[in-house]
C-alpha cells in the first residue's frame, strides 16, 4: 500500500451503492360485491383505465419513498458502526471536535467547544481504554502504565518520520501505548493515513500504536477572527490537551477546571516526531547509570516521575520567558511572576521529552493552551510554544526535574546526554550505534536529528531524506564503514567545504550519523518483509551526501 501522503495513482473510491435483492409489488385487484343487492353501475373503460394508473403512481412514489429512507437508515447505520468499530478495535481513534478550526486570535483565548464536555464523556471508553485489556501490553514494574505520544501534521515529510518513530518504539521495547497526534487532516487525509496506520502500523507492530486525529489548531487569528498566519506548533499543546480529554477520557463530568481524567496516575511522555528512541523511556530515574544531570540540578533531586514531580529535557532557553509581559499573559496575581532568576533557571527551562502524570499534563495542557496565542503575540517566533510551556508549568507551581541524558541533538552544546557518547569506545563505534546496547553502554534515551551531522563524507539531514524511503521500490540507504569515526578526522557535508573534527566531534558525528542510518534500514527491512511480498528492494545505496 502506497504512502497515504503521497498522491494515489489509480486509485477510485468505490462509494456506497444501493443493494437489490428485495422489490416491493403491489397488486391491484377489483374485488365485486358478490352480496344480493343491486350491483352499482360499471364505471367506463377510460375511467377505470385512469383511476388504475393514478393507484399505480402512487404505489410506486410510496415505494420510492420507503426504498430512499431506507437505504438513508442503512448508510446511517454502517457510518456510525464504522465509527464505532474505530474506537472498539483498538487500531485508532479518529475523534474530531465539531469545528474547524480553534480560535488562536492574538488577544483572544481559544474557543471552547460547545459539546466538547459531553462528546468527551460519550468517546472516554475509545481505543486507549480498550487496550488496558490487552494482555501483551507492558507496564513497568511497578505496574505503571505509560503512554508515549508525539505531534504532526499530515505531510509525507512527517510520515516516515512517524514510522521510523514507532519502529524504534518497538525495537527498544517502549512499555505502554504510543501515539502519533496527527492535526489538520483533510477527510481524504485522514482515511488514507486510517488505511495506512491499520495496515502497515497496528496490524504489523501491535495495537498499542495508535493514531489519534484532531482538527486543524495552527491557524493564528486576529481580534476579528480572521486568519492572519499560521503556527504549526500550535498543534502540540491543543493536541496533547485534545488527546487527554477525547483518548484518556473524562472519569467525571464538570467544568475543565475540576473534572477527573481515566488512568490520572499513568504517565504521559510527549516527545518530537523528529526523535529515535535509543532505549525505553520510563518514569524512573533513581539509577545513575542511566542518567546524566547538570550539578545545579542535583540539590534535592526527584528520582521518580508522580504527581507534582514532572521530569523533561533540559534546554538552552534560559529565564527569558521571564521578561515577557507575564501579567498579560498569565494574569497579575500569577505564581509566575514570583519565580526568582535562580528558580526559574533550575525548574524552568525544559523540552521534550516531557514527562508527567495524566493529571499533571492535563493541568499544564490546559493553561499551556490558554496562554500560548498570548505568548506568540508578543514573540511570534520559533519557540513560542516552548516559552507559553515554562509559564504554565511556573504558573501552576510544577518545578521539573530536569535530566540531560533523556537527548542528544546538538553536538556542540552542554546540558544533554553527549558525556554517555563520548565514554563509548571509539574502536566499531559506528556499529554500536547502529544498534546501541544500554545494557552494554549506557546511551541517552532519544536522538533528537533536528540537525546537520556529518562525519567524513557521510551524512544526515532530516530535510534531505527522501520521503518515500518505507516503500517497497525504494533502497535502504548506504551504510558506512565500521571504523569511519577511527579514520576520519573530518567532516564534508554536501554543498559545504571539509572541516577539521577533534576527536570528541567526530565521536559525536559519526555517533548520529551511523545510528540514524542504522535505525532507518533496520526500519526499512521491517517494512520491506513485512508488506513487500518477498519484492522489495534491499539494496543499500542511498547516499544523502550524493543527492541533488
Amino acid at each position: 500500500m502506497l504512502n497515504p501522503s503521497l498522491k494515489q495513482r489509480g486509485r477510485v473510491r468505490q462509494d456506497l451503492q444501493p443493494t437489490s435483492g428485495s422489490s416491493n409489488t403491489m397488486s391491484n385487484q377489483v374485488k365485486h360485491d358478490k352480496g344480493g343487492g343491486k350491483r352499482p353501475s360499471s364505471p367506463s373503460p377510460a375511467l377505470a383505465l385512469l383511476l388504475l394508473g393514478l393507484f399505480i403512481l402512487a404505489g410506486l412514489i410510496f415505494v420510492e419513498q420507503s426504498t430512499h429512507d431506507s437505504l438513508r437508515e442503512k448508510i446511517h447505520l454502517q457510518q456510525q458502526e464504522r465509527r464505532n468499530q474505530i474506537f472498539q478495535d483498538g487500531h485508532h481513534d479518529s475523534t474530531t471536535l465539531d469545528k474547524d478550526d480553534v480560535s488562536l486570535s492574538s488577544g483572544q483565548e481559544p474557543q471552547e467547544e460547545e459539546h466538547h464536555q459531553s462528546q468527551a464523556q460519550e468517546l472516554k471508553t475509545d481505543s486507549i481504554q480498550k487496550i488496558y485489556q490487552d494482555p501483551n501490553l507492558k507496564s513497568d514494574k511497578d505496574g505503571r502504565m505509560y503512554h508515549l505520544i508525539f505531534s504532526t501534521d499530515c505531510s509525507e515529510f512527517q510520515h516516515w518520520q512517524s514510522y521510523l518513530l514507532f519502529h524504534s518504539a518497538l525495537k527498544v521495547k517502549q512499555p505502554g501505548t504510543v501515539t502519533r497526534i496527527a492535526s489538520g487532516c483533510s477527510d481524504e487525509e485522514q482515511r488514507r493515513l486510517q488505511e495506512w496506520h491499520l495496515e502497515h502500523i497496528s496490524n504489523a507492530m501491535g495495537e498499542q500504536f495508535i493514531v489519534h486525529f484532531t482538527p486543524h489548531f495552527s491557524g493564528v487569528k486576529d481580534e476579528n477572527g480572521e486568519t492572519v498566519g499560521d503556527y504549526k506548533f500550535f498543534n502540540k499543546p491543543f493536541g496533547l490537551r485534545h488527546w487527554l480529554e477525547n483518548a484518556i477520557g473524562f472519569a467525571t463530568s464538570g467544568s475543565s477546571e475540576t473534572v477527573v481524567l481515566n488512568q490520572e496516575d499513568d504517565v504521559v511522555i510527549l516527545i518530537d516526531p523528529d526523535m529515535l528512541l535509543l532505549r525505553p523511556i520510563t518514569g524512573d530515574f533513581s539509577n545513575d547509570r542511566d542518567v546524566v544531570i547538570g550539578k545545579r540540578r542535583e540539590k534535592n533531586r526527584k528520582y521518580k516521575v508522580d504527581h507534582g514531580s514532572p521530569f523533561a529535557q533540559t534546554y538552552g532557553l534560559g529565564t527569558q520567558w521571564r521578561s515577557f509581559h507575564l501579567s498579560d499573559i498569565a494574569g497579575p496575581d500569577s505564581p509566575a511572576l514570583q519565580v526568582s532568576q535562580a528558580d526559574g533557571g533550575t525548574f524552568y527551562p525544559v523540552g521534550p521529552p516531557y514527562i508527567g502524570t495524566v493529571r499533571d499534563m492535563h493541568s499544564i495542557s490546559l493553561k499551556w493552551t490558554e496562554f500560548v496565542p498570548r505568548v506568540h503575540k508578543e514573540y511570534p517566533y520559533l519557540l513560542a510554544e516552548m516559552y507559553a510551556f515554562c509559564i504554565a508549568a511556573a504558573h501552576l507551581k510544577l518545578p521539573f526535574q530536569l535530566i540531560d541524558s533523556l537527548m542528544i541533538s546538538n553536538i556542540g552544546v552542554g546540558g544533554e546526554g553527549w558525556p554517555m557518547v563520548d565514554k563509548l569506545p571509539s574502536e566499531n563505534l559506528c556499529d554500536f550505534a547502529k544498534r546501541p546496547q544500554h545494557d552494554i553502554h549506557p546511551v541517552p534515551s532519544v536522538i533528537h536529528y533536528c540537525q546537520r551531522y556529518t562525519i567524513g563524507e557521510w551524512f544526515f539531514s532530516k530535510r534531505r531524506m527522501v520521503k518515500d524511503f518505507f516503500e517497497c521500490d525504494s533502497p535502504l540507504l548506504e551504510e558506512p564503514p565500521m571504523d569511519v569515526v577511527e579514520k576520519s578526522d573530518y567532516k564534508h557535508p554536501p554543498g559545504g567545504s571539509r572541516t577539521d573534527l577533534d576527536p570528541i566531534n567526530a565521536q559525536r558525528e559519526g555517533f548520529v550519523v551511523c545510528g540514524m542510518i542504522g535505525a532507518l534500514n533496520d526500519a526499512g527491512v521491517f517494512f520491506k518483509e513485512h508488506h513487500c511480498g518477498g519484492t522489495g528492494n534491499f539494496e543499500k545505496t542511498l547516499n544523502l551526501n550524493q543527492l541533488h
